[in-house]
């Protein structure tokens, strides 16, 4: 009876467990409730390739009651061909490059450099920046990453510890245990748990609405936060405990890490505790501030570095990443034996004042370009302790940020310009009206037509090209052309634009390199080997440009006044090669074929004369 009694102990215990099992493989049989994937697999004619899924933030976000941030639905190739070097770099807003997009965000200006670096290597820089996450949500995504094959994974992450997704701030929380949160994120791959999770959503009151907050306002639980709470020791215990989870799997899988301490804004940025409350005059955080601008002001920059840190560190709204999560990665990087990248000396050694500020922020922690562009420096010269790639120095010598024009600068102003009216800003109404153009109006105009209206970000600096045209500015519209070319490589008319205009201003290396990049994207070929040849022609001699202008009067979609022109400059060339008959059978042809172009029959006429 005993044994029996057992048994059925046992039985009664498995059946909910068999239960909610039966339920499991019900719903992935009817594909009901799935977790959003981190990537989706998509094809492009015979090439299959691995994309970054934009909407993976609803497995943190409810949609709901809050904005969920997305990631940029970046792809590459499922199958990693042999070469390429295949780098993600994980975190929050600062790594989504916030509030720039597209060539502004450090991954891509990494991207960029290391392309100039070494321009026979294939790399993959994908970022995996995603607004209002912290370390969970890292901890959650490197299986899944894993999977992909990285050569290398860079972390800028820490400023999100208390406010991002399942922080202890947030209002986004599964408590403030992180072993409790790391097997509840586990255990939501489960379609049953996603199951009751939508259907208690369904029960639940809807939000009131409150005019259209910001991320921000939505994730915030606890606004204040005191700096020797207990609120502070349990996110040091995460943020520490994620970052041996996290680096312990890469360790595991052969794969290198880069971390980085984080850097913030400390000189032109109140403490966060005095603009949130209006009613706050003054806290530990705003007299530190205080002494450190006085001190400041009387030249004594490295007293006040240290009393502006104290402030930013004492900040009751902690949206600012502490400096004891720089010890936690100061000591992580040491115990996992994998390179840390000094952020907050380099943003130091860049500094006009010695001290960050507005000159390398555009709010309290997120860089503006010039910024980002020293995040992919600094993680770029990191590389050279991953032995990845061969000691090479960085050839980009400018320190300014690649790619990124005006359109760019005026578009994250504008965007950044509505979290500055809110919490914890302030918490004044938002009117567009009273926006300063960084810039002029045209420039403003069209970052507002992008952000309000048609979103396409290829059009909104297509449309900034044009004007630069109508101004006469054709350097400046190249530089529209050449961005892009680098987020679109497969829109073909932007290489002929951007040809056209480079040839105008004699930009003959840019000529070439626009041909060159448009010949592995298209097949009409033609004219991209008619002006290599011209570039050629320009640059580096008769010698070099001659095979491409004979392949130029092979191609079969070359128009008839193309051909024509092809046909002219080969005679021209040519006759500088010493070959007059040759030139004069070629115009001869011509000639006869098209007997209104006057430039031929002139130089027909010359040589028979």
């Amino acid at each position: 009876m005993k044994i029996k009694k057992i048994i059925f102990s046992i039985l009664a215990a498995l059946l909910p467990v068999a239960f909610l099992a039966i339920i499991e493989l019900t719903l992935w049989i009817v594909d009901a409730y799935p977790q959003p994937p981190l990537f989706i697999e998509v094809t492009e004619g015979d090439t299959s390739y691995t994309q970054i899924n934009s909407q993976v933030g609803e497995r943190y976000f409810d949609k709901a009651i809050m904005p969920v941030p997305n990631l940029y639905p970046e792809k590459f190739s499922s199958k990693k061909s042999p070469g390429t070097i295949r780098i993600f770099c994980l975190g929050g807003s600062s790594t989504a490059g916030f509030p720039y997009e597209m060539t502004a965000p450090f991954p891509k200006q990494l991207d960029l450099l290391l392309k100039a670096d070494y321009p026979n290597r294939h790399f993959e820089v994908i970022n995996m920046g995603l607004s209002a996450i912290n370390s969970f949500t890292i901890v959650d995504w490197i299986p899944e990453i894993l999977d992909q094959e990285p050569d290398l994974i860079m972390l800028y992450m820490g400023h999100n510890e208390f406010y991002g997704a399942y922080g202890t701030g947030s209002t986004i929380s599964l408590g403030h245990d992180g072993r409790v949160v790391r097997l509840v994120l586990k255990f939501q791959q489960f379609r049953v748990i996603q199951m009751i999770g939508s259907i208690m959503r369904g029960f639940a009151d809807a939000p009131p609405s409150t005019g259209n907050p910001t991320l921000m306002e939505k994730v915030i639980d606890d606004k204040f936060i005191e700096t020797n709470s207990m609120l502070r020791i349990k996110t040091r215990e995460n943020f520490s405990a994620n970052l041996d989870v996290i680096l312990t799997a890469c360790q595991s899988a052969g794969v290198p890490v880069i971390l980085s301490n984080l850097v913030s804004n400390i000189k032109d940025q109140i403490p966060l505790d005095i603009t949130s409350n209006p009613t706050q005059t003054s806290s530990k955080a705003h007299k530190l501030y205080l002494k450190g601008l006085r001190e400041f002001r009387q030249g004594d920059t490295t007293t006040a570095h240290i009393s502006l840190t104290r402030a930013k560190n004492n900040d009751q709204v902690p949206f600012r990443g502490n400096d004891y999560l720089n010890e936690i990665l100061q000591v992580k990087a040491g115990r996992f034996a994998q390179p840390i990248v000094d952020m907050k000396s380099a943003f130091r050694r860049a500094s006009s004042s010695s001290i960050p500020g507005k000159d390398l922020f555009c709010d309290h922690l997120h860089p503006n370009p010039i910024g980002y562009h020293i995040m992919a420096r600094e993680f770029r010269k990191a590389m050279d302790k991953t032995n990845l790639l061969p000691l090479t120095p960085i050839q980009d010598t400018t320190g300014q940020p690649l790619l990124v024009t005006d359109l760019d600068w005026e578009i994250g102003a504008l965007q950044i310009f509505k979290l500055l009216q809110r919490w914890p800003f302030g918490n004044s109404s938002v009117d567009y009206a009273d926006y300063a153009p960084l810039y002029d109006d045209v420039t403003a105009q069209l970052a507002q037509d992008y952000l309000f209206d048609h979103h396409v970000w290829g059009k909104a600096h297509s449309n900034m090209a044009d004007h630069y045209l109508k101004l006469g500015d054709l350097n400046k519209a190249c530089q529209e052309y050449q961005a892009i070319i680098e987020m679109y490589p497969e829109k073909t008319e932007y290489y002929t634009k951007l040809v056209e205009c480079a040839k105008q201003v004699q930009m003959w290396e840019l000529v070439k390199q626009t041909c060159q990049g448009a010949l592995s994207t298209t097949t009409s070929k033609g004219m991209f080997y008619y002006n290599l040849a011209i570039s050629h022609r320009m640059t580096t001699g008769l010698e070099q440009a001659m095979p491409f202008i004979e392949m130029a009067l092979k191609a079969p979609e070359l128009t008839r006044i193309q051909s024509a022109n092809v046909r002219f400059t080969y005679a021209r060339f040519l006759l500088e090669a010493q070959k007059p008959s040759e030139a004069a059978t070629v115009l001869t042809g011509l000639v006869r074929e098209v007997p209104d172009f006057v430039k031929a029959q002139e130089l027909l006429k010359k040589l028979m004369d």
